[in-house]
């Protein structure tokens, strides 16, 4: 068993490495939801999981009104992970508020429309080369899912302190607490215990398709490598930095000769650092803050507050300076 959390755009701003420095195992992401309908920060985490070594599923919100449509945002799910993972999990989430849309749209859910559809979502997924997952809880599972119909793995929610034998038996997966702390991420998270290791446990499909691999760059690390060597920085071999967007070792070994900051004399800021790594850096803050402080390669006053209100965000030590710590956790935000 293993400790992992869900997340969708509502968290705002996470920082990853502080995620998975913490212990946590497996991320399932909110790819979509409807109509194809991408997640705002779906592309953005999936990236951070990428880069980051972070295995991770995904899960879409349901709103089909019939089986052609469930099974059609089945094919965006796959659609959406296929180029950051060949194989993993993907849930189908119908809750309150699919019925209630399908309500305003004069179409009543009830047990057999609700089984017809995870049912054909999940065959769409495995067909693909997936992993399929029911996520559910104790009402829709006895008003709406027949689980006997339906071949998926059961991800299944209960905010209690504890499952009985047979609950633990039945589900895959246990959301646990829509309230967790977790390092790295403002404000409340679902949380999760896992029953089984979807990377290793999990049978493989034969006769399936194979997905396209994940793309290797990172634009973040690709920026940072061609203002580093702008810049004049050079890896231990003395030669500039590959442009290829991996974080490798000699990506890391010029970040941590890095510490961008302005200078300080009493209560008095002025420019200090300069260069195209303060423009890269500033660029960042104004991505990941909202703000648009001027990106001139300058380091004075401005660029100092946006460093300190960035390391506020994102839950590092604030100290005003952009170091290794920092610029890995834009790398990934």
């Amino acid at each position: 068993m293993y400790t992992g959390i869900d997340l969708s755009y509502h968290n705002g701003t996470v920082n990853f490495s502080g995620v998975r420095d913490a212990g946590y195992r497996y991320i399932i992401l909110r790819a979509g939801y409807g109509k194809n309908n991408i997640d705002q920060a779906f592309e953005r985490y999936a990236a951070a999981c990428v880069n980051l070594d972070i295995p991770f599923g995904i899960y879409w919100f349901s709103y089909a009104l019939d089986k052609e449509m469930a099974r059609q945002e089945a094919r965006f799910a796959i659609e959406a992970v296929r180029k950051y993972r060949s194989r993993c999990l993907i849930a189908y989430d119908l809750e309150y508020d699919s019925v209630r849309y399908a309500r305003t749209n004069g179409v009543h859910i009830d047990c057999e429309l609700a089984t017809e559809m995870a049912r054909v979502f999940c065959e769409e997924v495995a067909s693909a080369g997936y992993i399929p997952v029911l996520y559910s809880n104790k009402d829709y599972l006895k008003n709406y899912f027949d689980l006997d119909r339906i071949d998926a793995y059961l991800w299944y929610a209960r905010y209690t302190s504890g499952l009985s034998d047979s609950e633990k038996l039945s589900c895959a997966i246990w959301q646990k607490s829509s309230s967790g702390k977790v390092p790295g991420i403002g404000g409340k998270v679902d949380v999760n215990e896992f029953y089984m290791d979807f990377e290793k446990d999990a049978p493989s499909q034969e006769n399936t398709p194979a997905a396209s691999q994940p793309p290797a760059c990172n634009l973040h690390v690709l920026q940072f490598q061609k203002a580093a060597n702008a810049d004049g920085y050079r890896d231990m071999n003395g030669l500039p930095l590959s442009e290829d967007g991996l974080d490798g070792p000699k990506t890391r070994y010029v970040r941590k000769k890095i510490a961008l900051k302005a200078k300080k004399s009493g209560m008095k800021i002025s420019v200090g650092s300069s260069g195209e790594l303060v423009k890269y850096w500033q660029r960042r803050t104004n991505e990941i803050l909202g703000t648009s402080i001027k990106e001139d390669g300058l380091f004075g006053k401005e660029t100092r507050s946006n460093t300190g209100a960035l390391q506020v965000k994102l839950n590092l030590t604030k100290d005003y300076i952009a170091g290794y710590n920092s610029l890995s956790a834009v790398f990934y935000n």
